[in-house]
């Protein structure tokens, strides 16, 4: 989240009334601090020791949550992926009276007209009859161990070496992770980004859409979602270059789906495809 936003926000808040010039300087910081006291009750422990940024951010999601954005989630003044989706539809509102941007409701409700000519079952009924209902516990009792630590994309300090998913599809999501690591350098795996971890389960809908997420089922992985953002293309991913040709191919001998490959957008996303 950029710091005009962050104004923006707290200005349409009533907490800051300077010009939107990107510098959180004394009266944007002083307008933060007071939004958090005012609010204190509904951050994290330890929220007092947050640093000048976090603080922002957890400023901005404040008032994302108040404004009826909360899929900005939990307020951690990290901005991680559900807070840019919140950002991005308090953007749509404000530039269009419509917080929901439109733009791939044109896969259809129940199903994804370009992979079901691949993939013919991957509608959301077929969906839950192979893998449960979607936010069931066997959406995370699944475990993956992964050889090389995973930095939260939103928080990079943080490392994993561990993430759960659904229980039927870790098996084949740790052999990937293996496979990666054999096939690539630890410096190129740095490089390429393939170590930052974006999320797997997620109980919410596509981002722009109007179903569920395979994020929902837990058989979704997103690595480094700044670099790879939602629409961006061929022209743009990083994921979308020659040298992740083979990334792509381990997860697809192992029946995943990469819907950059299959649609041109959302390169950070992988998913199992074959039921």
């Amino acid at each position: 989240m950029d710091n005009r936003s962050i104004q923006r926000l707290i200005m349409a808040a009533g907490y800051y009334h300077g010009d939107i010039d990107g510098d959180l300087g004394p009266e944007s910081m002083s307008g933060i601090n007071k939004l958090l006291t005012h609010r204190a009750s509904e951050l994290q422990a330890g929220h007092t020791r947050w640093g000048a940024a976090r603080r922002a951010v957890a400023a901005a999601q404040l008032v994302l949550k108040h404004a009826g954005f909360d899929q900005v989630g939990i307020i951690d003044g990290l901005s991680g992926p559900s807070t840019q989706y919140a950002l991005t539809r308090w953007n749509n509102f404000m530039e269009t009276g419509d917080p929901d941007d439109k733009w791939r409701d044109g896969e259809g409700d129940d199903q994804d007209s370009l992979l079901a000519e691949v993939w013919p079952r991957q509608t959301q009924s077929e969906l839950t009859r192979f893998f449960g209902e979607a936010g069931g516990a066997q959406c995370t009792a699944g475990k993956v161990h992964v050889p090389f630590p995973l930095k939260i994309a939103w928080n990079k300090r943080q490392r994993i070496t561990r993430f759960s998913c659904h229980e039927k599809v870790a098996d084949t999501a740790e052999q990937c992770f293996g496979r990666i690591a054999s096939a690539y350098s630890r410096a190129d795996i740095t490089r390429l980004g393939f170590d930052l971890f974006g999320g797997c389960y997620n109980f919410r809908k596509k981002r722009g859409g109007s179903t569920l997420s395979t994020h929902a089922w837990g058989i979704a992985i997103d690595n480094d979602p700044e670099r790879n953002q939602l629409k961006w293309g061929r022209d743009r991913a990083l994921l979308a270059t020659a040298e992740c040709a083979e990334y792509w191919r381990i997860w697809e001998d192992a029946g995943w789906l990469s819907l950059g490959k299959a649609r041109n957008y959302d390169w950070m996303h992988v998913q199992a495809a074959r039921l």
